[in-house]
């Protein structure tokens, strides 16, 4: 009679466990022969064995020869199986191994016992020895199993880890200064990889494109579809920017939807163009949530932002150009205004208690974040006052974009200042009368003269600038708030490394003094380097009658 195919394949299987199960394996158990017998039923199918005559022995062998499997028995004085297994699992170092009881007792209520301490198997005495070698078998294939798939996960999460690094190397959150408005962006990835796409680019002739955008879904397709968008936008607004935001979008939109073949990947994004001679914006809504507008200290209506587009870019129906000029929102750049353009990470940010999403309350967070000058980065502010209140964000990737249009009135000193020496001296005593004609008191105006002229005189004898070169300084002040942003073309070096180095004569001397002195003298400093120049932004609050 003819065996089954079915059961030659088991019996090949069964054969070809019983001949090898190649692994390391511990046995614990306070009898001597029992532990003999496995030992040399083990190692007759090439595992490598190691026993322990106690359960505490048992746990020292453990944790120093970490075995791919242990086999505890039950019955043992001091502490029994269930104790060293509920001890092992409950063991960073261990809790990995595998563990099969080995038993006498029969009862249901002890074989949930093991199970519940984190036995993944029980082997009932006397037992079988083909039934053993099977069983251990199969927690040793098991093992092997889990350990490649611990591997997987390690090498995915470096990578994931390196992308993400990349990625963010793309995104900069680096403020942007101009004569007529700062930028300051948060950006935060819920994975180590995120979905958003945002970027500052600056046009001929003074203008700048701003714009946000949010990829559907999570996870690595997202990620290379936001850098990828990126990549294209920066193209489309380099080449499109005189003709307006529509033809951008539509630009973009069509290589979007010729690159991504697959309906479900597509990108809301908001985009504004600035014109520094009209002093207008002109923005378009693809889709994305409407920005949050203040004016003299209140939230705008924000719907006339949607008033046209609505189709995200690389939506995968419809026209390949489905934008137009009418769709396109202008609005006048007025003193002192500001804009947060965001994605909807914010929005849908759930509340920790009631699992309420922050929808509307956006601008009214916003809203007070912008009261305070001394706040210098209002997104960053922004993420941290919608956490102070409860709202989790890291369901989604949060990106806010804060553009604060200046006041002129506020800016007290702007110009360019040659490489001299005494153009700085003459530049540190306007700073200091400018100021205090704002009302700041003589103590403040004093360091804020001091300032100027030590950073100042660094870039003029340390900053590898050329003869002919100079620098942009802008001095503000708002309230009892003086703010200095001086922008050079000299060389980058490492600031942090060189304050916290000895500063002798022979390496640092004046140079290093310097730093340190204006380190001192301001409440807030930031360095930046961006495109070949290095920007500097300090803060010094005037304490005085504040």
């Amino acid at each position: 009679m003819a065996v089954p195919a079915q059961k030659v394949s088991e019996e090949k299987t069964i054969s070809r466990m019983l001949r090898s199960l190649s692994g390391r394996v511990l046995v614990v158990d306070d009898e001597l022969p029992n532990r003999l017998y496995l030992r040399k039923l083990l190692e007759s199918h090439e595992c490598e064995v190691f026993d322990a005559e106690s359960a505490l022995a048992g746990f020292d062998i453990a944790l120093k020869k970490q075995p791919d499997l242990i086999l505890v028995d039950v019955i043992m004085p001091d502490m029994d199986g269930f104790e060293l297994c509920g001890k092992l699992c409950n063991e960073p170092r261990t809790s990995h191994i595998p563990v099969i009881m080995v038993t006498a007792k029969s009862k249901i209520e002890d074989i949930e016992t093991g199970f519940e301490l984190g036995a993944m198997d029980y082997i009932r005495k006397p037992f079988n020895p083909r039934e053993l070698i099977l069983r251990v078998g199969n927690a040793l294939t098991l093992k092997r199993s889990n350990d490649e798939l611990i591997l997987w996960s390690k090498r995915i999460s470096r990578d994931l880890e390196l992308a993400g690094a990349i990625q963010r190397s793309l995104f900069s959150d680096v403020p942007h200064f101009s004569r007529l408005f700062e930028v300051r962006t948060a950006y935060r990835t819920c994975m180590d990889v995120g979905g958003d796409a945002f970027d500052v680019i600056s046009l001929p002739d003074g203008k700048h494109c701003i714009y946000v955008a949010d990829v559907s879904g999570h996870g690595v397709a997202p990620a290379m579809i936001s850098s990828l968008l990126k990549a294209t936008a920066s193209e489309m607004i380099t080449r499109y920017a005189d003709q307006g935001p529509a033809a951008i979008c539509n630009a973009l939109n069509k290589v979007i939807r010729r690159r991504i073949d697959n309906p479900s990947y597509y990108a809301t994004l908001f985009m504004a163009i600035h014109d520094p001679e009209k002093l207008e914006w002109n923005c378009m809504n693809c889709g994305h949530p409407n920005p949050v507008y203040i004016r003299n200290g209140k939230g705008v209506d924000s719907s006339m932002f949607s008033e046209g587009g609505g189709t995200p870019i690389g939506f995968p129906f419809g026209d390949e150009m489905p934008y137009s000029k009418n769709d396109e929102v202008t609005f006048n750049d007025e003193p002192d205004t500001f804009l947060l353009l965001y994605t909807d990470g914010l929005s849908e940010a759930r509340h920790i208690q009631t699992q309420e999403e922050c929808g509307g309350r956006i601008a009214t967070f916003y809203e007070e974040v912008v009261q305070d000058p001394a706040l210098p980065n209002k997104s960053v502010a922004l993420l941290d006052a919608l956490e102070a209140e409860n709202y989790y964000l890291g369901a989604d990737d949060c990106t806010a974009i804060s553009i604060h249009m200046l006041d002129p009135e506020k800016i007290v000193i702007e110009q360019s200042v040659p490489r001299n020496i005494y153009l700085v001296s003459d530049m540190a005593k306007q700073a200091d009368v400018a100021v205090m004609a704002m009302g700041i008191s003589h103590e403040t105006s004093t360091l804020v003269r001091l300032l100027v002229m030590e950073l100042g005189v660094n870039l003029v004898e340390h900053g590898g600038l050329g003869e002919e070169d100079s620098f942009w300084l802008q001095l503000r002040v708002d309230g009892k708030v003086c703010q200095l942003v001086l922008i050079d073309d000299g060389v980058e070096w490492d600031l942090e490394h060189a304050i916290n180095r000895e500063l002798d004569e022979s390496h640092m001397g004046d140079r290093g003094r310097g730093l340190a002195i204006t380190n001192a003298i301001v409440d807030r400093i930031e360095r930046y380097r961006v495109n070949s120049k290095n920007i500097t932004y300090c803060t010094i609050i005037d304490q005085e009658g504040g």
